[in-house]
């Protein structure tokens, strides 16, 4: 079995060349030569923008969808040809809900956990602690059509997770959790990393992605762009205040501020990073004002993983 080149862990995935082409022709690719390795242990951020090719990727390695070109190793087996016990191995939370509106919460959880080859006291056991543990004990045995949509998402956790999968792909987990829920989510993350299984979750949220992911990469247009644990891409940006204001003005102003760096400036917006805090400040707002525009709001706030694609790329990064 191949291993991580960074620990002595083996690998949960193992991607060369990944491919993803679609469309008249297959002419347009969702994802583009794309190399990816996660070590079992790990807990891995994929980000980008919509239409960066975060879903496509996560769809490959859930096996829900076959590559283009490329090949691709999961758990040590060829996941171009998935068998039966190599999905039963993996966990799954998709962007969109798929339950059976009729049944309780309870209900779908169990059908998860036995098509996984869980016994039938095994399933119910690890369902009531899921269940319990996120929050939806008490609407476990209402049906899932009076569920609201938090309480879906939730649902999708108790179903990715009963199993104990060796490789959890997550799209947008943490989407629609209040903060409790967050935090338990991000306890039984933790728990399942420390336990061996490789966690690959898509978000928008660097602030999870942050505090959850060892290593994060970046997809831009299919391909990828950046990888790397946050803290050093973070300081590879050049840990910079990023200040950002809101205008009106007929033309982008031509900001020009000794110890401030211009990263977006439209007559709508301007993004800037100072090295030396705030102030640089007061000449920023002077020298916007005298170009005639009018400044509604300023956001100043650290550096966090936005500025580093956008540093990147010049593409903004959408906030969650």
């Amino acid at each position: 079995m191949e291993r991580d080149g960074r620990t002595d862990r083996p690998l949960a995935v193992a991607a060369r060349g990944l491919e993803v082409a679609y469309g008249r022709d297959a002419g347009r690719r969702a994802l583009v030569e794309l190399d990816l390795e996660v070590a079992r242990g790990e807990v891995f951020g994929v980000l980008g923008p919509n239409g960066a090719g975060k879903t496509t990727l996560l769809g490959v390695l859930a096996t829900r969808l076959a590559a283009s070109a490329g090949t691709l190793a999961l758990l040590g087996g060829d996941a171009r040809r998935p068998t039966r016990s190599l999905r039963r191995r993996i966990g799954v939370v998709p962007e969109e809900p798929a339950h059976i509106e009729a049944l309780t919460g309870r209900e779908n959880a169990a059908f998860f956990a036995r098509a996984a080859g869980l016994s039938f006291a095994d399933a119910r056991q690890r369902v009531g602690d899921l269940l319990e543990r996120l929050g939806l004990a008490s609407d476990a045995d209402r049906p899932v059509s009076e569920y609201s949509h938090g309480m879906r998402r939730k649902l999708l956790l108790v179903e990715a997770l009963v199993h104990r999968p060796d490789l959890l792909i997550l799209d947008e987990p943490a989407l629609g959790l209040d903060p409790p829920s967050r935090q338990r989510l991000a306890e039984l993350l933790g728990e399942r990393a420390a336990a061996g299984a490789a966690i690959v979750l898509a978000s928008n949220d660097v602030v999870d992605a942050e505090q959850w992911c060892g290593r994060v990469c970046f997809l831009h247009g299919g391909r990828k762009v950046l990888e790397g644990a946050p803290a050093e891409l973070l300081r590879a940006c050049g840990g910079t205040t990023r200040i950002e204001c809101r205008l009106s003005a007929g033309r982008a102003p031509d900001v020009r501020v000794d110890g401030l760096d211009v990263a977006l400036a439209t007559s709508e917006r301007l993004v800037a990073h100072s090295a030396r805090g705030l102030a640089p400040l007061p000449a920023l707002c002077a020298s916007v004002l005298a170009g005639g525009a009018a400044i509604h709001a300023i956001e100043i706030r650290r550096p966090d993983l936005r500025d580093v694609f956008l540093r990147a790329t010049g593409a903004e990064l959408e906030a969650a």
